[in-house]
Formats: structure tokens, sequence, C-alpha cells
């Protein structure tokens, strides 16, 4: 269900990873790393910063990678770079390693992308969006592979939709990453708002047993129940056809999953696929998708029976995806795609239950300036929702700079900030005259 807020008036990432993955290259002897109580490691140093120095060597004929706490480093000599790492060590299965950074080791920063290899970063949409999808995850993941060389950013959804603006916010971020590096939605489930991203990305991958679709709007109204916006339906599915015609997607399946009277039919020209929004003129062995008085939610095994998106007929594993992709050389990042959602994920929901919180204490607060007539406790009633008005203003400016700017649409009616500014001022001078005059 996709949810929007409507509530009455009175009316860069510093990563902390240092991630100990698989290595592209053999260990080359040549570095050298003097630890303060006299032990020697030879070998190559991956990475070496303010709080750790990572070096590949061999323990007893063992090719291995050490982390050595910086601390207890006393010195650390290189050799120059002459080649580049070996393209024949590594194979799709194995990840790279991705060392903590400061800002003043950019400098030593290894090259994750090898001549003639895509680079993937997989990043997971789980969830509800807006309660556990949040923008943020998606910006900072963006700019994560774009700093590193990823070439191909492969978002793994499972989500059965949520609020709108998360959705909203989402794609305006992805569509100003779009020529940057390649994005792909590997679908697991992918129902009402969450279709959104999907249609931005440059591909769309059903796992098996996935759907996807279901994409009709709600709005809450005054008695917390859901109705159906067929105005705000009809806006989305015009904005989003236009977005899948323009990347190649059918528009015809778009409409049909948002819009009930909405259908597509299937039919075969010179041995390929076609759709329709009518049956006027089609074939008589025409197949109907989806019918005027559903829903569309698209199953795997249609996508690949009528060739709609890709699919996957075996598994969903990345290696698999690339295989699907025709990928055949490829590394990837390992778990960093995972580690920034989860950490930008919950630094958002954190900020939202603030936000929510800020909300039913201004509520709170102004029943009671308004049930009580004695003068001192609606002082006391305006001096806290003062405070929560204020909470409320710095939250909102926080979301903008957390990649959630229409979070400040979904909630703007939340509290009338101008006119909460302008009655509480003027009460609390009255009451600041009244106490001057005493009793």
């Amino acid at each position: 269900m996709i949810k929007k807020h409507r509530i009455l008036k009175p009316s860069t990432l510093a990563l902390a990873a240092g991630i100990a993955l698989t290595c592209i290259s053999s260990p080359a002897i040549g570095d050298q790393v003097v630890l303060r109580d006299g032990t020697v490691y030879e070998g190559t140093v991956i990475s070496e910063s303010r709080r750790e120095v990572i070096i590949e060597t061999e323990v007893h004929g063992i090719s291995t990678r050490m982390t050595l706490n910086a601390r207890d480093v006393r010195s650390v000599t290189r050799t120059p770079l002459t080649a580049t790492p070996s393209s024949t060590i590594n194979t799709p299965n194995n990840t790279l390693s991705i060392p903590k950074n400061d800002a003043e080791d950019d400098a030593d920063k290894p090259i994750l992308k090898r001549e003639g290899y895509q680079l993937l970063m997989e990043v997971p949409l789980t969830g509800t969006f807006g309660e556990a999808i949040y923008p943020l995850s998606v910006a900072n993941s963006l700019e994560w592979a774009v700093e590193n060389g990823v070439t191909d950013v492969v978002f793994r959804i499972n989500s059965g939709g949520g609020a709108l603006w998360c959705a909203n916010d989402m794609v305006a971020i992805m569509k100003d990453y779009r020529s940057k590096v390649n994005m792909h939605m590997l679908i697991e489930s992918a129902i009402s708002a969450s279709i959104w991203p999907s249609f931005n990305c440059h591909t769309i991958t059903m796992a098996p047993g996935s759907d996807f679709g279901g994409a009709v709007g709600y709005t809450m109204n005054d008695t917390g129940s859901a109705e159906v916006d067929l105005k705000m339906n009809s806006i989305m599915s015009a904005k989003l056809e236009s977005t899948a015609d323009a990347n190649g997607y059918s528009g015809y399946l778009v409409r049909a999953m948002i819009l009930s009277k909405a259908a597509v039919y299937a039919y075969k020209e010179h041995g390929e696929w076609k759709f329709s929004d009518s049956t006027e003129g089609l074939p008589r062995n025409y197949e109907v998708i989806d019918g005027p008085d559903t829903v569309l939610t698209l199953t795997a095994k249609q996508a690949i029976k009528y060739g709609i998106v890709d699919a996957m007929e075996e598994g969903n594993t990345l290696e698999e995806w690339a295989q699907v992709q025709g990928i055949e050389k490829w590394d990837s990042v390992g778990d960093i795609g995972h580690e920034i959602a989860e950490r930008d994920n919950k630094k958002c929901k954190s900020l939202q239950k603030r936000l929510d919180a800020t909300l039913t204490s201004f509520r709170s607060d102004m029943l009671d300036y308004n049930a009580d007539n004695r003068i001192s406790q609606r002082g006391a009633a305006m001096q806290s929702m003062k405070r929560h008005l204020g909470m409320y203003k710095r939250i909102m400016l926080q979301a903008e700079s957390m990649s959630m700017p229409s979070i400040v649409d979904g909630y703007e009616d939340a509290i009338d900030v101008v006119y909460w500014e302008q009655e509480i001022e003027t009460n609390l001078a009255r009451l600041r005259r009244y106490k001057r005059m005493g009793p």
C-alpha cells in the first residue's frame, strides 16, 4: 500500500568499515612493516591510516591478510608500484578488500576496478518504504559506488511498498546518478510504491517466485481509514509511464499496475510479443495479461513467458544474476552496500521516530492549552509547545540534509508553524504583562 500522511492542522559518508575480504592479487614481497616489538612483516601494504595498517603477507608459506593496529607499528616501508594487479588470479566469485580510509589517505586508496572486469555492488531494499527503507541509503551507496569505480549497482528489493514520499525521493537520487553508474533492480518482491525505483533502473530482473506491481495509491482520511485516491493514481501513472517508456519498458504495464480500470494484452507479431491496452485490432489469439477489473501484479513466470523484463529461472544469487545479464568477468565489493543500508536506514528511522514523537507531544500540549482556562497553566503549555515547535523545525531541516526532502511535504500540514509562532509569542507576551501587573 502506498501511504501518504494527512495530519490535521489547528492548523559523506565516513564508513567504519575495515572489511577483510579476498584480495585481487597475490602477495608480492617488497613492502615492509616493522612493529614496535621488533616483528617484521613483508609483502604488499594494502592500506595505511592513522588507525590501522593492512598488509598482505605470508605466514608459514600461506598467503594471508593481516590488519595491524597503527599504535603497534614502528615503521612502514613501501616499494614503488611497477605493475597493475594480475587479471588471472580472481574469478567472479571473489570479492575485494575495502579498507577504511581517512580523508588524508585518499592517495593510498586501492584501485578496485580491474581492466576488462565489471565491478558490482549489491544494495538491499528490504522492508517498508519510509519505515525500514530510506532514500539516504540509496544516496550514500551510489556516492560510494561512483567514488570507488563501481560499474554496476544491483538493488535487491523485497518490499510490500510504503510511503510514496520515500519512493519519490529515492527516484530523484537515482536520476542524478543514472549517467554515472549502471543501476539494476533484482526483484524478490516489489509491490506498490516499491515499483517506482524499479522502472528507473537500466535493467529489471525477477527472481524465481517473485512478484511485481499492485501499485494502487491510498490516502489516509480523517478517521484513519484508507481511501483510493483516483486523482493521485492518475498523476502517478502518467508520470511513471513516461519514465518507463524512456527507459525501454512498456507504459501499458505501469498503467495496469496502478489503475484498476487499465488493462494490458499480449499478442505476437513476427514471433515477438507486443502489448496493447485494448483488444481493438488485435489478432484472435491475443492473451490477457491483466483485465480492466483488476490491478496487475506481474509474476516471474509471466516475465519469462512474455519477455517483459529479465527473469531468473533458478536461484537468486549475484552470480546467477550476472549470468542472466551476460556479464562474464566481474568482481564484487562484498557486503559494503548492505552495511551502508543498515546504518543509514537505522539513522533515518530514528529521525522519523523523533518527528512523530515531537508531533504527538505538541498535540498534547495544544490540548492542555485549549482545555485549561488558568493563565498559569496555559503559560506552561505554551512554553512546552514552543520547545516542541523548535524541535519540529530542526528535524525538518535534518530531513532535508538526509535526502528526505519529500517527508517535509508529507508532514507539512502537521503543524501550522507561522500561526503557532505568532499565537505563542502573543500569548506569552500577555502572560508576562499579567505577571507584572500582579494580583
